[in-house]
C-alpha cells in the first residue's frame, strides 16, 4: 500500500511524473483564479473621521487618496480578499468626484459628465464600474435627440462667401451626426473635400483611442505577450509626439491621411489660420480641449484624440448626487475588512531597506489649526504598517512631499535631465444657485462650451499673460439640475449651474500661504475680477438666468489645493504634451509601477486624465499589486460578471459565447 502522496509520485516513471505535474499545476491554478471570494454584505455609509483605533490590523494595502483612481483600487483589492486602508486627506472621500452642499444647493466638483460608455454596464467602462458597485452606481445616458455638447463662439464676420456664419456648433451621439453637424455650420454644401478631411480627423480619434486600449492591456500582460499589442500602442506613441495644432494643420489644411501623418507631420506655421473655413472647423474641432486642458500648439494630440473619440457615443451622468460613487466603492472595502477614513492627512510614506512598508498619519483638522513649524511638529503622527502602499494623489506629490526626499529615485525624480513633464495647469470654478426649476427657467438639457474665438491658441496666450483683462479662452458651463433625474425631488425650487475654466497656480501662489477663508481683500477682488468674466460669458449665452443667481462661489487652483489635495491646484495629474508619453518619462506617468518596492501609482499618472481614465489608472494599480496571476482572476471575475449581463441580455448565448463576447467589448 502506498503509504503517502510523496510515495506515490516516488514510484512514477519520470515521463510519467513530468506529465503529471505540469497537469497538477495547471488545475491548481484554473482553480484559484475562477474561485474569487463569495460577495459579501456592503452597508452603504460615508467615511468616519481617522482615528488610530479604527485601524485595522494585518493590512495588505494601504491607499492613499479616494478619488476615482484609489476607490477603484481599493475596491478591486478588497474584493480580491484583501484588507484594505483608504486614506482620504477631506472631509470627505470622493476627490474630484465628490459633491458638496452649501445655501441649500448642491454641486460637483470634477465629474461633470462621463461617456455613455460609463451608463451601459456592457461596455467596457460600465461592466467595470458595476462590478465594483454590485449594479448598485446608476447613471443616465444623454438623449441621443440632444447633443451632449454644443460650443458658442462671439460673432465673427470673417467666414467664406457661401459658407455658413453660426455662431453654435453641435456634438451628437455617433461620429457621422457629428461630422454632420460640425460641417453643415461651418463648410459650404459644395465642398465634399473638406467633409472628407473632418470624417478623417475624427477617424484618426477613433485610431488613438484603440491605441490606449491596447497600452491598458500591456499594462496587464507580462512581458513574453507584448507582442500581440506592441504595433497599436507604439502607433500610439507616434500619434502621440505630435501637437493638436500640428495634427489639425497636416489633415485638415493639407489632406493627410492617418498613415501619411504618422509617416510625417509638418509643423503648422505660426500665427493664425489664414482660410476662414479651415479656421473655423480647427477651432471646433478642438473641442473637447477642455477634458485636457492643453492649448492647441502645446498639447499631445494623443489626448486630445482619446477624449474625443472617449464620447463619440455620448455622455451620461450620474443618477443622484456624484458622492455616492466613492461611498458605494469604499463601503465594499469595509465589508472585506478594511477601512476608510476621512481627515487623515499622509504626511509621508515610511522606506525601509528600499522598500515601502508604511504611512505616518495626522487628522487633518489638527494640521489645519497649526501657525507655525513648531505648531506642525507637535501634532501627533499615527505610524500604520502594510504590505503595500498605492499613492492615488498624482505622482508629483509622492516625490515631492511622500518620499524621502535622500532616495536616489526622488532625486532623479528632481533631475531636469531625467523626467522632462510637469503637472497639469489648475481651473477656475464658479458654483451658482439659480431660482426656479430647471424647466421654468429654461436651462439646457446638455453641456454649453464657449471659445474665445476661433484663433485659439491666441486666444490663450492673452488670457494667460492677463486674466482679469482678457475672457478665458475656454469655458465649461453646466447644469447638473438638468442631468440628475434626482435633482427636482431633491431641490425643488433651486437649480444649480458650474463654470469652469482654466487657471494657472502662479496666479494665486503668492496667497498660498494665507489661511483658508481669509487670505485677504486683494486675494477677494482679484477673485471678483475673474468672476466678472464668467458671470458675463453665462448671461450673454444663457440669458434666462440673469436675474436668477442667488448665490455664487468662485474657487480657483487654491482652492484644489487645499480640498482635493492637487499638487500645485493642478487638476489633471501631468500637463498632456507630447513629452508626456517620451521614453524618458514613462517610468513617471501612465503606469501604476514605481521604482520602490511595494510602493504603486493610481488615478490619473497610472493612465489618464479624467474620472474614466482616473478609474482605469486604479484598476492598472490593483493589477501590479495582485500581480500577473492575480489580474488573471480579477480579470475573470470581471469578464464572468459582463458574461452574466450579456446573458441577461441575450439568454439564447450559452457561457462560452458570453464569455468570448465580453472579452471582445472588453477590448474595443
Amino acid at each position: 500500500m502506498i503509504a503517502t502522496f510523496t510515495d506515490y509520485l516516488l514510484q512514477l516513471k519520470p515521463l510519467a511524473i513530468a506529465l503529471f505535474l505540469p497537469t497538477l499545476l495547471l488545475a491548481a491554478s484554473l482553480f484559484y483564479i475562477t474561485r474569487w471570494p463569495s460577495p459579501r454584505p456592503v452597508l452603504s455609509r460615508r467615511a468616519d473621521k481617522f482615528r488610530a483605533s479604527k485601524v485595522p490590523t494585518n493590512l495588505d494595502t494601504i491607499v492613499i487618496g479616494s478619488g476615482s483612481g484609489g476607490s477603484a483600487a481599493a475596491n478591486l483589492l478588497a474584493q480580491s480578499g484583501q484588507r484594505v486602508l483608504v486614506l482620504e486627506q477631506h472631509s470627505v472621500t470622493g476627490g474630484c468626484t465628490h459633491s458638496f452642499r452649501e445655501e441649500g444647493c448642491e454641486w460637483d466638483t470634477g465629474l461633470h459628465y462621463v461617456s455613455k460608455a460609463m451608463s451601459d454596464p456592457t461596455k467596457r467602462a460600465g461592466a467595470i464600474m458595476s462590478f465594483m458597485s454590485r449594479d448598485k452606481q446608476f447613471w443616465t445616458p444623454f438623449p441621443p435627440e440632444t447633443p451632449y455638447d454644443e460650443i458658442v463662439f462671439p460673432k465673427d464676420a470673417f467666414v467664406q462667401e457661401g459658407s455658413p456664419n453660426e455662431f453654435s456648433h453641435k456634438f451628437f451621439d455617433g461620429t457621422s451626426r457629428t461630422a454632420e453637424s460640425i460641417v453643415g455650420s461651418i463648410v459650404d454644401p459644395v465642398n465634399k473635400e473638406l467633409r472628407k478631411r473632418v470624417n478623417t480627423f475624427l477617424d484618426i480619434c477613433l485610431d488613438v483611442h484603440y491605441g490606449f486600449v491596447a497600452l491598458g492591456i500591456s499594462r496587464l500582460l507580462p512581458t513574453c505577450l507584448q507582442f500581440l499589442v506592441r504595433d497599436k500602442v507604439e502607433r500610439l506613441y507616434k500619434y502621440a509626439e505630435l501637437t493638436v495644432r500640428d495634427a489639425q494643420h497636416a489633415v485638415l489644411s493639407l489632406g493627410y491621411s492617418a498613415n501619411d501623418l504618422l509617416k510625417s507631420c509638418p509643423k503648422a506655421p505660426t500665427g493664425n489660420e489664414i482660410d476662414p473655413t479651415i479656421r473655423r472647423l480647427k477651432a471646433v474641432l478642438t473641442h473637447p480641449i477642455g477634458d485636457y486642458a492643453v492649448q492647441p500648439k502645446e498639447a499631445t494630440f494623443a489626448a486630445h484624440g482619446v477624449t474625443a473619440a472617449h464620447y463619440f457615443n455620448g455622455g451620461a451622468y450620474t443618477v443622484g448626487a456624484t458622492q455616492h460613487i466613492s461611498t458605494r466603492l469604499t463601503s465594499m472595502v469595509r465589508s472585506f475588512g478594511g477601512e476608510a477614513l476621512i481627515d487623515a492627512t499622509v504626511r509621508s510614506i515610511i522606506v525601509e531597506n528600499g522598500r515601502a512598508v508604511g504611512v505616518r498619519v495626522s487628522n487633518t483638522d489638527e494640521l489645519e489649526e497649526c501657525s507655525s513649524d513648531e505648531d506642525l511638529a507637535n501634532v501627533p503622527v499615527v505610524e500604520i504598517r502594510a504590505k503595500n502602499i498605492v499613492c492615488a494623489t498624482s505622482v508629483y506629490n509622492l516625490y515631492h512631499k511622500f518620499l524621502p526626499q535622500d532616495l536616489p529615485v526622488v532625486q532623479k525624480f528632481h533631475d531636469p535631465t531625467q523626467r522632462t513633464v510637469r503637472q497639469s495647469n489648475g481651473h477656475i470654478f464658479l458654483f451658482c444657485k439659480l431660482r426656479g426649476d430647471a424647466e421654468e427657467i429654461g436651462l439646457p438639457d446638455h453641456n454649453l462650451w464657449y471659445f474665445n474665438g476661433y484663433d485659439l491658441d491666441e486666444a490663450f496666450d492673452k488670457y494667460f499673460a492677463n486674466p482679469t483683462e482678457h475672457r478665458p479662452p475656454t469655458v465649461y458651463i453646466g447644469f447638473p439640475t438638468t442631468k440628475d433625474v434626482t435633482w427636482k425631488k431633491r431641490f425643488p425650487g433651486v437649480s444649480n449651474c458650474i463654470l469652469i475654466s482654466d487657471g494657472l497656480y502662479e496666479w494665486f501662489e503668492k496667497w498660498s500661504n494665507k489661511p483658508v477663508r481669509n487670505r485677504g481683500e486683494d486675494y477677494l477682488e482679484f477673485k471678483d475680477q475673474l468672476t466678472r468674466h464668467l458671470m458675463d460669458i453665462l448671461f450673454e449665452f444663457v440669458p434666462q438666468v440673469k436675474d436668477r443667481v442667488e448665490y455664487y462661489h468662485l474657487g480657483t487652483p487654491l482652492s484644489e489645493e487645499t480640498f482635493l489635495a492637487s499638487y500645485r491646484g493642478g487638476s489633471y495629474g501631468t500637463k498632456c504634451v507630447p513629452e508626456m508619453f517620451a521614453p524618458i518619462n514613462r517610468q513617471w506617468t501612465t503606469s501604476p509601477y514605481t521604482d520602490i518596492p511595494g510602493l504603486y501609482l493610481a488615478g490619473s499618472d497610472a493612465f489618464l486624465p479624467s474620472v474614466t481614465g482616473a478609474m482605469y489608472g486604479g484598476c492598472l494599480a490593483a493589477s501590479a499589486v495582485l500581480g500577473k496571476v492575480g489580474t488573471l482572476r480579477l480579470g475573470h471575475a470581471i469578464l464572468s460578471h459582463l458574461a452574466k449581463r450579456l446573458r441577461d441580455e441575450n439568454p439564447k448565448l450559452s457561457r462560452v459565447e458570453a464569455y468570448i463576447l465580453a472579452v471582445k467589448k472588453f477590448t474595443e
